[in-house]
């Protein structure tokens, strides 16, 4: 191994930088358009900062739960500004000859960012864009309609390619295919919908993520209920909905957005990360090449859930590396094996290798 190459790699891993504009869905809320007239570079500053007021709140309701969003609204700009670590505009166009249309990709700072919500005590969801399989059953006047004969399964998805930033979407919807097995045992079990056994269901069964949606109509009453699996846990929730008794579509396309951000919501609150409580963890890097130590950098600077890390020991075998992050150790783990990071923990001791 040449021994100064090797120091080099040693001092790369131990003064890491953070890269601009990286593939970081979490910090980084990217095509915001603003638009406004330009005549000098204040009006152009307070541009760039309606921007940032817009990614934030972009930024807010996707990672934290609704009500702790919703009390960050009104942000001021001075504290907003500070949280941003970059920002790029990647379009100036001008409208008309008059109006001038900006378009941004920003980056706020992840260890202000975390500062910030422990401040004001505010958990954040660690969240990946995921594909969810739905299969909704509408109970209206005691009839069962399903399928093509179901407003919401017809309507589900009209709104998901409306969205102006495709980054914006925490869950992207696939419809359970029609199934005469399924229809029979639901239509059997019309009296106790909420029992239903989900392994029953064929379009569910082996489905990596679904949501059940039971949804009654009945007289004057309105409700949810829905059964969730996403990554493995299983959860449910009841809830009611409202009625517009003159309008009937309105009624029905209003319960599809509630419903569509309480499942956000299930989702966020698995993912919950307490920044006030950070972690630590003792890993070994078996060291086989001399780019090792690189490779390993990179990872670490990609994962959102390590705030630091810290080089602890050094030998021509192996490194040990003290790390600092949020949240709950699987997630971390995870993160590891999506990043091609090998794991071996003995006796509680984390052995890694970097393939």
């Amino acid at each position: 191994m040449n021994k100064f190459y090797f120091i080099f790699c040693i001092i790369v891993f131990l003064f890491k930088t953070q890269t601009v504009f990286s593939n970081n869905l979490i910090y980084d809320v990217n095509n915001i358009e603003v638009s406004g007239i330009i005549n000098n570079n204040f009006d152009k500053k307070k541009l760039i900062q309606s921007a940032f007021q817009k990614a934030f709140i972009i930024f807010v309701n996707k990672t934290l739960l609704k009500n702790d969003a919703i009390n960050l609204y009104k942000t001021k700009i001075n504290i907003i500004e500070d949280l941003v670590f970059a920002y790029q505009i990647i379009k100036d166009e001008k409208k008309d000859r008059k109006e001038n249309i900006l378009t941004i990709n920003i980056k706020f700072d992840q260890k202000k960012i975390s500062n910030f919500l422990a401040q004001n005590n505010f958990f954040y969801a660690d969240v990946s864009n995921i594909s969810l399989t739905l299969l909704p059953v509408f109970l209206k006047d005691k009839e069962v309609l399903i399928y093509r004969d179901d407003f919401f399964y017809n309507n589900w998805l009209k709104s998901q390619n409306e969205v102006e930033n495709i980054n914006d979407i925490l869950i992207t919807y696939n419809l359970a295919l029609e199934n005469i097995e399924d229809l029979q045992y639901i239509n059997s079990n019309k009296e106790n919908l909420d029992l239903i056994e989900i392994k029953k269901l064929t379009s569910l069964n082996n489905v990596k993520n679904y949501a059940f949606l039971i949804i009654y109509f009945t007289g004057d009453k309105f409700r949810a209920y829905i059964k969730t699996s996403i990554e493995n846990k299983e959860i449910d929730k009841s809830l009611n909905l409202k009625i517009y008794p003159k309008n009937e579509v309105r009624t029905y396309e209003e319960a599809i957005l509630i419903l569509k951000e309480e499942i956000n919501q299930i989702w966020k609150r698995q993912n919950l990360i307490d920044v006030n409580t950070p972690a630590y963890l003792d890993l070994y890097l078996d060291i086989r090449q001399t780019n090792d130590y690189l490779k390993l950098k990179s990872v670490f600077d990609s994962i959102d859930l390590i705030e630091d890390y810290f080089v602890l020991e050094i030998t021509n075998k192996h490194t040990k590396v003290r790390l600092k992050y949020k949240g709950k150790i699987k997630k971390l783990n995870n993160k590891f094996l999506e990043n091609n990071i090998n794991i071996n923990i003995i006796d509680n001791t984390w052995k890694i290798t970097v393939n």
